[in-house]
């Protein structure tokens, strides 16, 4: 089925500000309408006063979501936000998600969103991710503050680099939380912030580093990895001093915000690709784009 003529974007929402920020965003441009799909007890209602189009969904209601998106042209789709992993159970599917679902192997979070973008695609979306609509919010390869990591530091961060991809290559989760060469904690279904609060009851007299990284088969259009200053204050209160993320891989939310933040806070932060751990130098300060304009 093709969706009607029209060049309206479709967002569809979940918790966290990146949904906010994304809407925001596109009306500043003021190009397109905006419609989206919000999920109850997920999505900030605040979404409804920047958008042009608002709907409420329950997790699973396929039908009454892909109805309303024709309804109002949409063209180009973008999924922004988290859902509450531990409610995959309490989903009341409809119809269509039923006959999707059948699809599925297992409910892992790769399977489930790609079964949504493939889902999209058949009725005639085209799935764009957000680092495409805003690659600002790209995290640069480099020191992203004023603190350089130390050599012990860097050994954590070359060991919860290659434990964080492999667990995501197993589809289990996109971060794990490293102290003194021992992986104190992995993220799974309970995500990142609660991952961060076990590891914090773990870590006696604080130190360690989150790891945070985009799974090797990851879509970029879905689920990239996503921080911002929740993310530093939470570590900050669990003791620990370094965030590493994938560059390139990683969103940032509201970056200027982040990196004023971590700069008070005195918390190293780092954008990496991978190489640079085989010598485990000192990285530059990014300064190319929206970067190098940031405190």
């Amino acid at each position: 089925m093709a969706p009607p003529a029209g060049n309206a974007i479709g967002l569809i929402t979940g918790n966290g500000r990146l949904p906010l920020l994304l809407a925001q965003s596109l009306r500043q441009e003021g190009r397109r309408p905006i419609v989206a799909i919000a999920h109850e007890q997920e999505t900030d209602p605040a979404l409804a006063g920047v958008v042009d189009e608002l709907c409420w969904v329950r997790l699973g209601e396929f039908k009454k979501s892909f109805a309303f998106l024709h309804r109002h042209g949409v063209v180009d789709v973008v999924m922004a936000g988290g859902i509450n992993k531990t409610k995959v159970w309490q989903i009341r599917p409809d119809t269509l998600a039923l006959r999707l679902a059948a699809r599925l192997r297992h409910f892992h979070d790769d399977h489930l969103l790609r079964l949504v973008a493939d889902a999209l695609a058949e009725q005639g979306f085209t799935v764009r991710g957000v680092g495409e609509i805003l690659p600002q919010l790209l995290a640069p390869a480099g020191c992203l503050g004023q603190c350089q990591p130390s050599p012990v530091q860097w050994r954590d961060v070359a060991l919860g680099w290659r434990a964080a991809k492999t667990l995501g290559g197993l589809d289990i989760g996109q971060g794990v939380v490293v102290r003194d060469g021992t992986v104190i904690a992995v993220e799974a279904i309970e995500g990142t912030d609660a991952m961060i609060a076990r590891a914090a009851g773990l870590i006696k007299g604080g130190g360690g580093c989150l790891v945070k990284v985009a799974k090797p088969q990851q879509d970029h259009r879905l689920d990239l990895p996503t921080v911002g200053t929740t993310t530093l204050n939470r570590l900050a209160n669990a003791g620990m001093k370094l965030l590493a993320v994938e560059a390139g891989a990683t969103l940032v939310v509201d970056p200027a915000e982040f990196i004023a933040l971590a700069n008070r806070l005195s918390m190293v932060v780092v954008g990496l690709t991978g190489h640079e751990l085989d010598e485990l130098e000192s990285l530059p300060t990014p300064v190319t784009g929206i970067w190098g304009k940031l405190p």
